[in-house]
């Protein structure tokens, strides 16, 4: 609960896990290119989450978390954050939803 709130509380938006994977090619001195073929994903995907304009799908968090040896959760996590965020940026509708308990 800690976390979510940490969360709503945020004036910036949380960085996108395409961020994270492009520092991390440039640090390694990886082109997308190579780096789509170790993922088995295509150019294309692996650009357009380097540009932010997809999300990182748990398929894709599986194939980073073993190319990186860093493991799927890590991905899944910084995607969810900003999913999270985002949503909350216009609280109106969840506002009507009701507590039960």
């Amino acid at each position: 609960m800690k976390e979510f709130e940490e969360i709503i509380a945020r004036k910036v938006r949380p960085i996108h896990p395409g961020e994270v994977i492009e520092d991390i090619l440039e640090e390694l001195e990886i082109s997308q290119t190579k780096f789509a073929e170790i993922l088995g994903v295509s150019y294309s995907t692996l650009n357009d989450i380097i540009q932010v304009k997809k999300q990182i799908t748990v398929d894709l968090s599986i194939r980073l978390g073993k190319a990186l040896g860093n493991g799927p959760q890590l991905w899944l996590n910084l995607q969810q954050k900003v999913e999270l965020w985002d949503a909350l940026q216009n609280p109106e509708e969840y506002n009507k939803v009701m507590t039960v308990v």
